[in-house]
């Protein structure tokens, strides 16, 4: 393994919410291969992540303490999250030149519990009306070269729900 403390990042939220109250933080890890087409790695440039929201939907849960201690409402957001990411690299070759490999996966299966209604508006009513935002926020991008053709990317997000009234 390579270490790589001098690769750029790219993506890293520059502010977080100050106050989060409906959120979640989760760790993304991953592995990366280069394409086939592309040359071997020399040494990593910098990588480059973007995450949206790809999809959502509002469901109903039992309302009841779980085993780690937290608190069910009746109702969870469950989100699709799509990582865009490119990878800038040196190729091993005496040329040397810079290549770029692009990657995008869709995260499922993202649970954050929201309250059932808030202020007297139910939960299904803001849903309807589209007036749940959600913004990720990636907090830290980990990327070692593990070999010629392989990375290991870790990112530490963190999943703010706002809710409108």
């Amino acid at each position: 393994m390579v270490n790589n403390s001098s690769v750029k990042t790219n993506g890293v939220a520059q502010n977080l919410p100050e106050n989060p109250i409906y959120f979640t933080q989760i760790s993304i890890p991953e592995i990366l291969t280069i394409p086939d087409q592309k040359p071997d790695i020399e040494e990593l440039v910098s990588v480059t992540v973007q995450a949206e929201v790809a999809a959502y939907n509002l469901i109903d849960t039992p309302c009841m303490k779980s085993f780690e201690g937290q608190l069910l409402s009746g109702k969870k957001l469950i989100l699709e999250l799509k990582i865009i990411e490119k990878i800038v690299y040196v190729a091993d070759e005496p040329t040397q030149t810079n290549h770029a490999a692009h990657f995008e996966n869709t995260m499922k299966s993202i649970f954050i519990v929201v309250p059932q209604e808030i202020e007297g508006t139910s939960m299904e009513s803001l849903f309807n009306q589209n007036r749940i935002e959600i913004t990720p926020y990636i907090e830290d991008i980990y990327v070692l070269q593990r070999d010629k053709r392989t990375i290991f990317k870790n990112l530490t997000m963190l999943i703010d729900v706002t809710l409108s009234c």
